[in-house]
């Protein structure tokens, strides 16, 4: 009988480092785009375009998904600390 191999985290690891790299992409460059209106941040903000938000109600969607991914990382590293 083979023993089971401890479980290192890496494919958790891997996880909560694509959703900070979709937090950053996603939740931290819009929001950088619209306080200083840089266009070379433009492709950050496409998923939101089609809202045709404007004002202070464009960064509702960024910070959104700012949040989000911050909890879900937070999660799963709690999760991963049990282990």
């Amino acid at each position: 009988m083979a023993n089971p191999q401890p479980s290192t985290g890496a494919g958790t690891r891997f996880v909560i480092n694509m959703i900070g790299v979709v937090g950053l992409v996603f939740g931290v460059l819009p929001i950088v785009r619209y306080l200083l209106q840089l266009e070379i941040f433009e492709f950050s903000t496409a998923p939101y375009d089609w809202l045709q938000l404007e004002g202070a109600a464009r960064f509702l969607p960024p910070a959104i998904v700012l949040v989000v991914c911050m909890a879900a990382a937070y999660l799963l590293e709690k999760r991963l600390e049990r282990r």
